[in-house]
This record gives structure tokens, sequence and C-alpha cells, in this order.
């Protein structure tokens, strides 16, 4: 097995995060919450069906909407959210998935002939860029962040399946993880299954 590094392609700041709100009062809270630390994160009132808007005035951010029903996840996943908090606000909960967005959206990676941009959510593999769909560049995106290191299958699911949104077994998982395989081509070795753990991403020799 060849050696297992990571390449960080370039030093950032943290990466900015625009909480939506979707009234006045939800807003006031999300403020007073961040404001016990330091964020790089702005809060907005939106309609969370239309965040075109959103996404446009604020490119590179990664977009977490708050206070939602579970009827208004998919909506709001569909509409462009990265995120989404159900239910009464909770500050704890709402800072942690900030710095959660921060630690996602603010570093690329390379490993052995692979390279991810996730500002540009973007992966290129021998340099040609790869068409993934979001759930496949979320599972490559979380693999390459720690080369070498075994993911639990449960670990996977809570980082690439938002909380609410949908209740997905290991057998999902395993479908997205043999699709990706197959999308890596002759370097589909590097994406390795630890029967009865996980998952790994190795760079190869």
């Amino acid at each position: 097995m060849g050696a297992v590094g990571i390449a960080v392609l370039a030093p950032r700041a943290p990466a900015p995060v625009i909480v939506v709100a979707t009234d006045a009062v939800l807003r006031a809270r999300a403020e007073r919450a961040l404001a016990a630390q330091p964020f790089e994160a702005a809060v907005v009132m939106a309609d969370v069906a239309v965040l075109d808007a959103t996404r446009a005035a604020h490119p590179g951010a990664a977009v977490l909407v708050v206070g939602v029903r579970r009827a208004q996840v998919a909506t709001a996943l569909d509409a462009g959210a990265d995120a989404v908090l159900m239910g009464a606000l909770r500050p704890a909960e709402l800072r942690a998935r900030v710095r959660a967005l921060q630690r996602r959206s603010d570093v690329g990676w390379t490993v052995g002939a692979l390279a991810i941009d996730t500002r540009a959510h973007v992966a290129r593999l021998d340099g040609a860029e790869l068409a993934l769909p979001r759930r496949e560049f979320a599972l490559l995106r979380c693999l390459a962040s720690a080369p070498g290191r075994v993911f639990t299958k449960a670990e996977l699911l809570s980082s690439c399946w938002d909380a609410g949104a949908c209740s997905p077994s290991s057998r999902t998982l395993e479908r997205h993880a043999a699709r990706l395989r197959r999308r890596l081509g002759r370097h589909g070795s590097m994406l390795v299954t630890v029967w009865g753990v996980g998952y790994r991403l190795d760079e190869p020799a």
C-alpha cells in the first residue's frame, strides 16, 4: 500500500456561512446565538423556496437554513441550502453547524490524481472534471479530508445526509460508494471498503 497523505491546496480564512432565517424573530435569535463567539457568518431573511438571490449575493458561501418545518426540508435543500436545522433554534447546535460548514467549505485537497475544490464544488481526476451528483461529491469530499482514515458508515451517513432530510440506510451508502468507485475509473481502488466498518480513501503508490 502506498504512502498516505494530504495536501492542502491553499490556506484560506474560515469559509463564510450565510444563515437564512424565515422571519425577523428567528433572525434576531440567530444573531444573538452567533454573537457569543466570533464567526465568519451573516444572518439574513429569505424565503426557503427561493435561495438563488441569497447565493448570488454571497458567492462561495455555505447556506444554512434554520427554523424550518419537516415538510420544508426537501424544498430548502433543492433550492440550494447546504444544510438545515429544523424546529426551535438551539444556539449551541447552530454554532456547531456553522463551524462544521466552515470546516467542510474552507479548504480543498489533493489525494494522488484527485483534486477537490470544495468552494467551487468541483472534483477533478487526472485534470479532468468529474461529473458527480451531490451525494457522491459529499462522500468523496468527506473521505478526501483525511486520506487513509477509516470513516464508519454512521459518520458518513451523518456527514453526507443532513439530519431530518431523510433516513438513509447502510445499503443506500453502499450504492453511492459503488457508483463513486466506478466513476473513479482506473483509480477506483483508491476507494477501499473496510468490511463491517466503513470506507477509506487511499493515496495510490
